[in-house]
């Protein structure tokens, strides 16, 4: 479905400042259908992975193919029809503040030409889809951080692409939010079969939703595979730091790193509070459970405090 073969990409000098070297022989393949993580620090290259992917950069050298076109050797009409089928969701949003949701989730379906009648029919189904149709003709001042995301994913879903592509789309969110958004997502994928490929510095999250990962890291691609084999097994020090917390090992992670159990989403909204009020660190760390409607979560801080924590939800 992606292939991302050899690309390096530069940057000119600009003023005095030196070039820059943004991706340095990187290599990849996404599968049709993969729930793909790409995971790594800021400055690791993995904005420009994606830019490169969705046309919006060109590679110095290198290819970069989706469903079979090369993306950078696409003329401009090719380009923004291939564009089409490639859908992007942001962490800020981007939204168009002087619209309303119905008319965000409408605005690529303009830009595309599709008739009035049915960019009406589209916007009403993607809405009640992501659950958003008693807000359609509210302003994105007046949403909670949440629906903003619904809305943008609303919008990247209306030219019913065949990629959508995650820019950190979880990472301004709360623990609650974060995980309604995930399951979104995972409902989407089940729903589609859409490929979906999530840059993130948050292995909570690749480890919620993911099937494969990569591990990036100044430009380049240090660990790759399935993502139940690499949390088993991570074999790249900066893979390690990721999953066990900077400067611990293994040994210490499983010690310190708190406790983790399962809660129902109903009940996530006062654990969050719970571990707020205890200076507790509360984090999504396992898939979300559609049978059980419930979320692997970990509480990490003193082990006292953990375990009252833990106490005091149970007895809500």
């Amino acid at each position: 479905m992606i292939e991302i073969n050899n690309v390096i990409k530069e940057y000119p000098a600009r003023g005095k400042g030196a070039a820059v070297t943004a991706l340095q022989g990187v290599s990849l393949k996404i599968e049709r259908g993969d729930i793909f993580g790409i995971v790594g620090y800021s400055g690791a290259g993995k904005s420009t992975l994606l830019r490169l992917i969705n046309g919006l950069e060109t590679p110095t050298s290198g290819e970069v193919i989706v469903d079979g076109k090369n993306i950078s050797a696409l003329k401009t009409k090719e380009l923004r029809q291939a564009r089409q089928k490639i859908g992007m969701i942001f962490q800020h949003f981007h939204l168009l503040w002087s619209r309303t949701v119905r008319d965000n989730v409408a605005f690529p379906l303009e830009i595309a030409g599709v008739p009035k009648q049915k960019i009406d029919e589209k916007v009403n189904h993607l809405l009640e889809r992501v659950g958003l149709a008693d807000r359609a003709n509210a302003y994105p001042s007046q949403l909670s951080g949440g629906q903003k995301q619904r809305v943008g994913i609303a919008r990247a879903l209306a030219n019913d692409p065949d990629v959508l592509l995650c820019d950190e789309a979880t990472s301004a969110l709360d623990p609650e939010t974060t995980a309604s958004i995930l399951q979104l997502l995972k409902e989407i994928h089940k729903d589609t079969g859409i490929t979906l490929v999530l840059i993130t510095h948050e292995m909570s999250v690749v480890r919620a939703i993911c099937n494969k990962m990569a591990v990036m890291e100044s430009g380049r691609v240090v660990e790759t595979g399935a993502v139940e084999q690499i949390f088993q097994s991570p074999s790249h020090p900066l893979t390690r730091q990721f999953i066990y917390g900077v400067g611990t090992s293994e040994e210490q992670a499983v010690k310190e790193g708190g406790r983790t159990l399962f809660v129902s989403l109903d009940k996530l909204p006062q654990l969050a509070q719970i571990a707020k009020d205890r200076g507790l660190t509360c984090q999504v760390t396992g898939e979300v459970s559609e049978a059980e409607e419930s979320i692997q979560v970990t509480l990490s801080g003193e082990n006292k405090e953990v375990e009252e924590a833990v106490n005091l939800l149970n007895r809500r």
